[in-house]
């Protein structure tokens, strides 16, 4: 049976993260299992994926599309904007070495919690980037999970400098030393300025970093490794990451004339390094983070302004804009409050209650979450997003948000192909 926070959520029309086979928590699993790697602790593989899909596989090419979520890509398809995905999603519905596999992100729906799921095949439970903002005891404030810094400033990291290494706060191994152990070769195509961030030093150092400079380069890199095969005759593992698509979608909305743009940018490099090949020994698996949901910057909730609220709590918001993280020792006063002054706006919740439904992951011991999560936490949905940190004094005014639960959010294309 269903905890009853699950219970609630799907009431109200919140969708649940999936670990159990239907996740994006299952597509890291996914490449271990290929390649021989997967140990007896790690999550299952993706559910109901085609055993032709996986036979004889050599390498293994999984690309992110950062906030590209399973309706917005739809939408792209059908309005022409994607002719490439287009073909691959047809192919998928005639069964022609192709399939689509809807499933569900972590939550939080955020890039912190997914891309270091998708570099360690563990949950945001037991590796504690849970969120874009967390309150980090280690560092005394609320830190941008991203690059691991103040997040009351858009620049900086604690490991600036190299008086820290990024490596001791990292709680999880990454699949890339694992697979490298299995004589897989494992490469990440990036941009190049992620290179010496805090997330690539602490979850993939053990990959061969291949950057790009502009985001029509990303094909031009995968294509290359693709067909000069550098690693020689050992199997590889290619993990290529797209950031466009969410950026126009925060600025301008998954609606929006600029999101099919760039949507249809990363169709055409796609396009380029993988187009006009034959099925062969390469698996192919596309997906994204996280989708959006369309939100209206007239209505933000300027939570970081609430005085009132400010005093029911330890320790400043923190969380994501469409879940707010309150760490207090009054929950009953800050739930009050938050239905006093907005209403409806906030579907509530405990954490402890949120760690024994397993929404963070349901894996590990909980302990970092505990200290990570707010003791009450708040979903918004609809057209409502919060504004929780001030970045240089000022609150970011998006039309796309995530890091929330409905199904815009939390529901993404696995889409997969070999070639």
């Amino acid at each position: 049976m269903p905890a009853p926070l699950i219970e609630r959520l799907v009431a109200h029309g919140f969708r649940p993260p999936d670990h159990d086979g239907g996740g994006l928590l299952n597509v890291p699993a996914t490449v271990l299992d290929v390649f021989g790697a997967r140990e007896a602790d790690d999550p299952p593989p993706l559910r109901g994926i085609r055993p032709d899909l996986l036979r004889d596989v050599r390498v293994v090419v999984t690309v992110l599309a950062d906030g590209l979520g399973l309706d917005q890509l739809r939408g792209l398809a059908q309005r022409g904007d994607t002719p490439f995905l287009a073909g691959i999603l047809e192919r998928a519905a005639r069964g022609d070495a192709a399939q689509l596999l809807e499933a569900t992100t972590v939550f939080p729906s955020t890039t912190a919690a997914a891309i270091t799921t998708m570099n360690t095949a563990r949950t945001p439970q037991e590796h504690g980037n849970i969120a874009y903002f967390l309150w980090l005891e280690e560092f005394g404030q609320v830190t941008q999970m991203l690059r691991w810094g103040p997040a009351a400033t858009a620049r900086g990291s604690y490991f600036d400098g190299g008086s820290r290494d990024p490596r001791a706060y990292a709680r999880a191994r990454s699949i890339h030393a694992r697979l490298r152990e299995r004589g897989v070769v494992p490469y990440i195509v990036e941009p190049e300025l992620f290179r010496t961030g805090a997330m690539i030093r602490m979850h993939a150092a053990d990959a061969e970093h291949c950057g790009y400079l502009l985001p029509s380069t990303l094909g031009v890199r995968l294509r290359s490794l693709v067909e000069r095969r550098p690693w020689g005759g050992r199997p590889a593992y290619l993990y290529a990451y797209w950031s466009g698509v969410d950026t126009a979608a925060h600025w301008f909305g998954p609606r929006s004339p600029e999101h099919d743009a760039e949507g249809a940018t990363l169709d055409l490099a796609l396009g380029r390094a993988l187009g006009g090949r034959e099925p062969g020994d390469v698996l192919v698996i596309f997906l994204a983070d996280h989708g959006h949901s369309q939100v209206d910057p007239a209505k933000l909730i300027d939570i970081e302004a609430d005085a009132e609220l400010r005093l029911l709590l330890r320790n400043p918001p923190a969380g994501e804009p469409r879940c707010v993280f309150f760490h207090t020792d009054r929950p009953q006063e800050v739930r009050a409050h938050l239905a006093r002054r907005y209403g409806d706006a906030f579907f509530t919740f405990d954490r402890d209650e949120a760690i024994a439904a397993g929404i963070f992951g349901g894996r590990g011991d909980g302990a970092i979450a505990r200290r990570r999560v707010g003791d009450v936490c708040g979903l918004l949905a609809g057209d409502r997003g919060a504004g929780i940190v001030r970045v240089d004094g000022q609150l970011v005014l998006h039309r796309g948000s995530h890091g929330g639960m409905t199904p815009e959010e939390m529901t993404i294309p696995i889409l997969c192909w070999r070639a």
